[in-house]
């Protein structure tokens, strides 16, 4: 699918120069006067605008395009990087004489950053059904801690997984904390979809999604570990993630805070192999029995 590219400005070489340095670059340039075309053109169909400010026509395009949609990157095409005008408060500045290399990897980053926004919103939407119904994690580790101890009295076995969406900081840099807290959200919802009605998920210190399985042994929590990796993958925003699982086998002793230790050492293992995968943590009784060198 082709970005479109809004370009205020109708001089033929610059037309021409754009359309020839992003032909075959998954871009689609529309031409609209700055003077006219804004009262028929609706921004939040492009991914990019582009404009020459330096006349009074392109500055005061450039404030019509910021008030009909904030979220809409514009860039500037200046003929010198001192020119008055490449000081508003643009997302990106080309300088001329234009080259196809700085022209495409700067649309196509803020093509980038434009689908980011555009999904935040979506999500930051779907997430005010959601409060309501997350639970609130201090009564959850109650009620985590307590499975726990039964399962020591009644011998079966539970497992824990830690989920951690791959590249985490770096994309919540680039969004706000109201954003954040949509896109993990939507992928909370994601994993619950997929899991057993007995396993309980929900959001774990602000950035990653416990998951705890009740009578899940070893075996099913690797299953359940790749079915939440490929849960992960099918979010829309392009997602992968690291899962690490940890299984008490329901012999010996066991505390949750020692299971959360093994998930979250298993998801550092997961991370180190490259992300976008699951390990286990090994289980008590088995390092137990390893012989002795």
């Amino acid at each position: 699918m082709a970005h479109r590219i809004l370009l205020l400005d109708g001089s033929p070489p610059l037309v021409a120069a754009l359309r020839r340095f992003l032909k075959g670059a998954e871009f689609e340039v529309q031409v609209a006067s700055p003077s006219a075309g804004l009262a028929r053109i609706d921004p939040s169909q492009f991914s990019v605008a582009a404009i020459r400010p330096a006349t009074p026509e392109g500055k005061a395009a450039f404030e019509a395009l910021r008030a009909a949609d904030p979220s809409l990157p514009v860039v500037l095409l200046v003929d010198e990087e001192a020119e008055p005008a490449s000081r508003l408060p643009a997302d990106g500045t080309l300088v001329a004489p234009l080259t196809r290399t700085a022209v495409v990897s700067l649309f196509r980053a803020l093509a980038r950053l434009r689908a980011e926004t555009d999904l935040g919103r979506t999500l930051a939407r779907q997430l005010a059904t959601y409060p309501a119904a997350l639970p609130d994690y201090e009564f959850v580790k109650k009620l985590l801690l307590v499975e726990v101890k039964r399962s020591r009295r009644y011998h079966y076995p539970v497992s824990l997984a830690l989920l951690a969406v791959d590249g985490w900081h770096d994309r919540a840099a680039r969004l706000d904390e109201a954003l954040r807290s949509a896109l993990l959200g939507e992928l909370l919802a994601l994993v619950a979809s997929g899991m057993r009605d007995i396993d309980l998920p929900l959001l774990y210190d602000g950035e990653r999604i416990l998951v705890f399985m009740p009578h899940t042994d070893a075996l099913g929590a690797r299953t359940a570990a790749e079915r939440l990796v490929k849960r992960a993958r099918a979010h829309p925003g392009g997602l992968t993630a690291s899962v690490g699982v940890s299984t008490y086998d329901g012999e010996g002793t066991m505390s949750f805070a020692s299971l959360v230790r093994g998930a979250n050492d298993a998801l550092l293992d997961a991370q180190a192999r490259g992300g976008d995968g699951s390990a286990h943590a090994p289980g008590r009784k088995s390092r137990e029995r390893e012989p002795a060198t």
